[in-house]
């Protein structure tokens, strides 16, 4: 493998996952090459970062080849390594958050920033487990470390986008928090780095019937959670963003989300000031106001807000539920603003009282819409919390 070339003040990241790391957005919308942003491509050599990054098809871990053509038919199998790599080329060249993610760190770092892609589409957790490090470069966990060796050191964090895969059995998707947690706690062991940052994205939204909408909540709420469990790490939102087809983000919103990380990247590993985004601090009820005693009406405080919430009024994505993320029939958010007091708080207005189990929802159900950000573009994540009565 090849460093010929590589800067000298290198900053490394990993891009890993499954097809929204890897990038499905039609290439006319990806950002342009930038000369502070580099590549240690699939081939294995640094290059001057151009979409796609992810060309599996030129893997020089075998693991991508093999899942790539795993369900090839006889007349594939008589084609020549050549012709399929020419296919694979013309069907899976797609762009991703990795050079947005990248020009942002630049801008702000004013040094040169490399990434490893090492994702690969439709793959689950499962797939991706330390224990088949052994394997080497012929399991997407032992690739990724000896792409890690490969590219020449300086690794600063890793990029996460993972968990759609799991969004269609609850079963799987229950066990998912420990399974990541044990994943985060091998990989800084095997790159030895005991701290190293794991930055995640929470799933975005979805609009297949045939997804298991329990387990889908459920993922995304261990997303949100993961935080608190183990240090160095984040976590940030697509429920907000643009669809490129039923379940991938597009070109705008992966440009977004590439920003997004990148701050969360700056506050995590530069001490730089800045939030890593908002997180829900207390739900509750206000007392009901002789005025319109018919109100009901909740107050959501936040911590790493931001400014304050955009838009100012008709923030969208609120859903009063049960504890198992279904909304409640009957009862409807049918207003939510900015608290004029506090831009920072969120009021909701409902049409009845809330009761005891309440939970108060963002994002939960079959493609939500969502639109709630502070002035930094750092959305809100989709959570399923109560409230304090």
């Amino acid at each position: 493998m090849s460093q010929v070339n590589r800067p000298e003040n290198l900053d490394v990241w990993v891009l890993a996952g499954q097809s929204n790391m890897q990038g499905v957005s039609d290439l006319a919308g990806a950002l342009p090459p930038d000369e502070r942003v580099w590549n240690f491509t699939s081939a294995g050599h640094w290059e001057i970062a151009t979409e796609p990054l992810h060309k599996l098809w030129q893997s020089y871990t075998p693991v991508h080849k093999t899942m790539m053509r795993g369900n090839q038919t006889p007349e594939q199998y008589a084609k020549s390594d050549a012709e399929m790599d020419a296919e694979d080329s013309k069907n899976n060249a797609r762009a991703g958050l990795g050079i947005s993610f990248g020009k942002s760190m630049a801008d702000a770092l004013g040094r040169p920033i490399g990434l490893i892609p090492a994702a690969h589409g439709g793959t689950s957790l499962d797939q991706w487990n330390p224990t088949l490090k052994d394997k080497g470069g012929e399991s997407l966990y032992g690739a990724m470390l000896q792409r890690i060796a490969d590219a020449g050191g300086n690794l600063r964090g890793i990029l996460w986008y993972q968990g759609e895969s799991e969004g269609w059995d609850t079963t799987i998707a229950n066990t998912y928090s420990d399974r990541f947690v044990t994943w985060v706690e091998r990989v800084r062991a095997d790159t030895g780095i005991p701290d190293l940052p794991v930055l995640t994205v929470q799933i975005g939204c979805v609009s297949l019937d045939s997804v298991n909408l329990s387990a889908w909540n459920t993922i995304r709420q261990t997303q949100y959670l993961f935080p608190g469990r183990v240090s160095g790490t984040t976590v940030t939102t697509a429920v907000d963003l643009t669809l490129e087809d039923c379940i991938h983000i597009s070109a705008p919103g992966l440009i977004r989300l590439g920003r997004r990380l990148a701050r969360q990247a700056l506050a995590l590993t530069e001490n730089k000031p800045l939030s890593t985004g908002p997180r829900v601090a207390k739900i509750e009820s206000i007392p009901k106001d002789a005025k319109y005693p018919e109100r009901a009406e909740l107050r959501i405080s936040f911590t790493g807000v931001t400014g304050s919430w955009n838009p100012t009024d008709h923030l969208a994505g609120f859903t009063i539920c049960a504890p198992d993320g279904t909304a409640l029939p009957g009862n409807y958010v049918y207003r939510v603003y900015r608290d004029p007091e506090d831009p920072t708080v969120i009021r909701l207005r409902l049409n009845l009282p809330v009761q005891p189990g309440d939970m108060v929802g963002y994002g939960q159900g079959l493609q939500p819409y969502c639109n709630v950000v502070d002035a930094a573009d750092m959305g809100l994540c989709a959570f399923l919390l109560p409230v304090e009565n």
